[in-house]
């Protein structure tokens, strides 16, 4: 969030003094523990928000100690990629320095040494104690392309899907010394994505991700962040044990600071506060994702994951609806454009929810029950409607991989889904709300769900639940406004009871509201059928 990383359009966003307080605190790089013995880095210091405070705290701690100013040479090193917020850290480095005591040449070279203008990710690191900031949020697909190929042939945990922040962790894990500490404060996607697999298992194998203490929609910024933030604390040394996690709420003040430091000093039991809550977490296996959220969300998500099955397990299929990479050629509202066998009648879930739903829309399909593309020969209609958009079709990368199925869209057909009922849900809402169709094929930003032992109703009402929320809540990312993501690998995440494990009572109920699209009635039985199945 700080650094030259991001888009000038983006802007710099800048860390209040308390967040860098508190940060530095739970790292224990505080003055009088030893500093100016340790190495301190600071990845991206933009315009010094953390290197401030690292340097006075530094510098108390050797007026006290008798430290020689020179011997401070090595103590810091801070990086950032733009020039200017280099300059402009050197100068409040200097002021720091001379109202500390230090010579005004010695404070000039010191802000020169332990600044450097360079790219952290790329640069040689010295092997440090700790590393800590406010690494910046850049978004994978902007980042620069070279660039970001570069990282991912440097580093073992980055993928050309991780946003840049990841990059950050990747290459200070590799820096630390023994028992060193690494304390960014930036977003927590990486505990929950899946962009965050390869870095979630590399944490579990070696490192021991220690404490964590969530912010989202905390005042912890001068200006508005895209991703919701997190303290991330990780030791270099193996893991074990709980893992100590404080989840505050939006309106957590810099008052609250010391309790929630007093408590991670001693979390002996769980302590609920005003503005936030502290308990200890399991930590999860592998690359498995972190349940994250109140303590009574992660302990009903905790629960259910080792007592029941998955939906896959009780016998649910989840796909997602054709991607086609270019809805204006394939996606139409002409009921007649082509051969009447090649149109597919389609669910659009952005009509369903701006209420159009009994607007009617066709894919213009290229695919035959097989799996393989139609011969276009066949259809003249067919052939002569996609060869009046053959620059924008060959475009597309999927057309660019194979000559012969330039007309193809990117996703086949999933066959069969047509003859059966389905629940569609979308990929991003605040609720579940699934739809019962029949006849029609998902379009792209769309979930289906299909089983052979639920009654779609019944497993309507589960999913329209809030115990379905609960598990979207605690396994996926955020999104700003409280969106939350229903893709795939997050519903893949949700445990609910086997069927055989629900009375015929509570399914009917379920099923009742679910047609009447009552969310109350749902989560009332369903937290039935949950607290039975779950005994």
């Amino acid at each position: 969030m700080q650094g030259g990383y991001m888009p000038a359009e983006h802007g710099v966003i800048y860390t209040k003094r308390w967040v860098v307080d508190f940060v530095l605190d739970l790292a224990g790089y505080v003055s009088g523990s030893g500093i100016t013995n340790k190495v301190i880095v600071e990845p991206s210091c933009g315009c010094g928000a953390f290197m401030v405070s690292i340097v006075e705290r530094l510098a108390d701690e050797a007026t006290r100690r008798g430290t020689s100013w020179e011997d401070l040479a090595d103590a810091v090193h801070g990086y950032d990629i733009d020039i200017a917020s280099i300059d402009v850290t050197k100068r409040a480095v200097v002021d720091v320095l001379i109202a500390k005591g230090c010579p005004d040449g010695t404070a000039i070279r010191l802000a020169n040494t332990w600044l450097i203008h360079g790219d952290f990710i790329l640069s040689e690191v010295p092997i440090c104690d700790f590393i800590v900031g406010n690494p910046p949020y850049v978004r994978a697909i902007d980042i620069d392309r070279d660039k970001r190929a570069l990282y991912c042939s440097t580093l073992t945990s980055v993928t050309s899907g991780c946003d840049l922040y990841v990059s950050f962790f990747d290459k200070g894990l590799s820096i630390l010394k023994r028992d060193g500490v690494l304390c960014f404060i930036c977003a927590d996607r990486w505990l929950q994505n899946a962009y965050g697999r390869r870095l979630r298992a590399r944490v579990s194998s070696s490192y021991d991700l220690d404490m964590l203490v969530r912010m989202h929609g905390v005042d912890a910024f001068d200006d508005e962040v895209d991703a919701y933030p997190a303290v991330t604390l990780i030791r270099h040394r193996p893991p074990t044990g709980l893992i100590r996690f404080v989840n505050c709420c939006p309106d957590f003040k810099p008052e609250d600071v010391d309790a929630v430091k007093t408590w991670l000093d001693a979390p002996d039991e769980a302590l609920h506060a005003a503005r936030f809550e502290a308990f200890e977490i399991d930590r999860p296996k592998g690359d498995e994702v972190y349940p994250l959220g109140s303590s009574e969300l992660v302990d009903f998500v905790t629960q259910a994951r080792e007592k029941l099955p998955s939906i896959e397990e009780s016998g649910v299929r989840i796909g997602i609806g054709v991607a086609t990479g270019c809805d204006k050629v394939f996606i139409t509202d002409i009921e007649n454009l082509v051969e009447p066998e090649r149109m597919l009648p389609v669910f659009s879930m952005r009509d369903y929810r701006r209420g159009h739903a009994d607007k009617r829309r066709w894919l213009v399909n290229p695919w035959n029950d097989d799996g393989t593309l139609v011969d276009l020969d066949e259809y003249p209609k067919l052939k002569a409607y996609f060869e009046k958009y053959t620059d924008k079709l060959c475009k597309r990368h999927v057309a660019r991989n194979n000559d012969n199925a330039w007309y193809r869209t990117i996703d086949k057909l999933t066959p069969g889904l047509m003859d059966r009922d389905l629940l569609f849900i979308p990929d991003m809402a605040t609720t579940s709300d699934p739809v019962l169709s029949r006849g029609l094929y998902p379009a792209h930003n769309t979930y289906w769900i299909a089983s052979d032992t639920w009654d779609m109703r019944t497993l309507g009402g589960f999913l329209m639940a809030d115990t379905t929320r609960s598990f979207i809540d605690a396994l996926g990312v955020k999104m700003r406004g409280g969106t939350l993501r229903f893709q795939a690998q997050y519903l893949r995440l949700v445990h609910i009871p086997a069927p055989t494990q629900v009375n015929d009572e509570v399914k009917a109920a379920l099923a009742r509201s679910f047609d009447d699209g009552d969310r109350n009635v749902a989560t009332h039985f369903a937290e039935i059928a949950y607290k039975e199945a779950m005994r």
